[in-house]
């Protein structure tokens, strides 16, 4: 007669084996559930800012890619304010099915946490798919501002303090943070001027409402080329070649001096992982078509296909660097 255990023991390695061969079989598979998933509607893709920034220009060069890859209409909805957060709030309370997906930049998801106290949400809310790009961010003024460098601008503030201002794209936006960190570097007090994006933030730049201000490149490009903006600085460690006689802010005096300026698509947490597989393979592989590549080029803009791992990675390294910027700074939230 068999000993009790043996049975019991016998049924635990049965039990094991086919839990192991159903596992195996799911993680096979799970490449077939993520090109098996299309959403059945059409999509939505929330950003929070207006048109007429880096980030629309972005999402309206990969628009088309997206539409043939996943079937469906796929349609850009600007809902602008509050940093960014109004297009993430939006994004966070929408039904986890892969129809409503969002476009959020730096600002966005690993500053605005240190800056707003109440965004409506949390960023733990959503889920990173995939990076679409990083820009090069710009130090810009206007034309009729005196400064042709630098040194006479950071001068400039330094004789005037809290006087001279700068144009941002919103409160946590990446030209705020390029501001909040020229004061850090520099020793300057300056103030921020929040519009409600980029777009704005350039059109008053022209119309010479602020002193000065930081941009992502392919905003600005067109207008220093008229004559109506004048870079005096690039916020990245190389210089960028369709500037390339105009130093970076390292090479200008300010060590250490670079900003990331990175958009990336997010959805409600809740998200199926099949729907989120599905989703980072069609934005993977549309960054990596070198027509997109070379739309994103003419703006200044560099494509930047990532997993959801290295998205959170790079998200949580952010925001890690920022909120401590923001604290040693006495910035207080509001």
């Amino acid at each position: 007669m068999a000993a009790p255990w043996r049975g019991a023991c016998m049924g635990t390695t049965m039990q094991r084996r086919i839990l192991l061969a159903g596992l195996a079989g799911a993680l096979l598979a799970r490449p077939a559930l993520a090109q098996a998933w299309a959403p059945s509607r059409q999509v939505t893709l929330v950003l929070g800012f207006p048109p007429g920034g880096a980030s629309d220009a972005a999402l309206r060069i990969i628009q088309p890619h997206l539409q043939a890859a996943l079937g469906q209409t796929v349609v850009i909805d600007n809902r602008a304010g509050a940093g960014g957060n109004l297009g993430a709030l939006a994004v966070a309370r929408s039904a986890p099915d892969g129809t409503t997906i969002g476009s959020a930049n730096m600002g966005t998801l690993a500053v605005n946490p240190a800056l707003v106290r109440n965004m409506g949400f949390e960023v733990s809310e959503l889920a990173p798919v995939s990076m679409i790009f990083n820009a090069v961010n710009v130090l810009y003024v206007p034309a009729n501002r005196p400064w042709r460098s630098v040194a006479e601008l950071v001068a400039a503030a330094k004789a005037r303090p809290e006087t001279l201002n700068y144009g941002t794209g919103g409160v946590g936006s990446p030209g705020h943070l390029s501001g909040i960190l020229l004061d850090h570097i520099a020793g300057t007090r300056t103030v921020p001027v929040p519009y409600r994006g980029g777009g704005p933030q350039i059109l008053a730049a022209v119309a010479a409402e602020h002193d000065f201000g930081f941009s992502p490149l392919g905003t600005v490009l067109s207008h220093m080329q008229a004559g109506t903006l004048r870079a005096l600085g690039v916020a990245t460690r190389t210089r960028a070649p369709q500037l390339s006689a105009v130093p970076t802010m390292i090479e200008a005096g300010l060590p250490e001096y670079e900003v990331l300026n990175w958009d990336g698509i997010v959805v409600p947490r809740a998200t199926p992982a099949p729907i989120r597989a599905r989703l980072g393979e069609v934005i993977r592989a549309t960054l990596s078509d070198p027509q997109v590549a070379a739309d994103f080029a003419r703006r200044g803009l560099t494509p930047w296909p990532t997993s959801e791992e290295a998205m959170e990675a790079q998200l949580g390294a952010d925001a890690t660097k920022w909120q401590a910027l923001i604290r040693a700074a006495g910035i207080q939230p509001s």
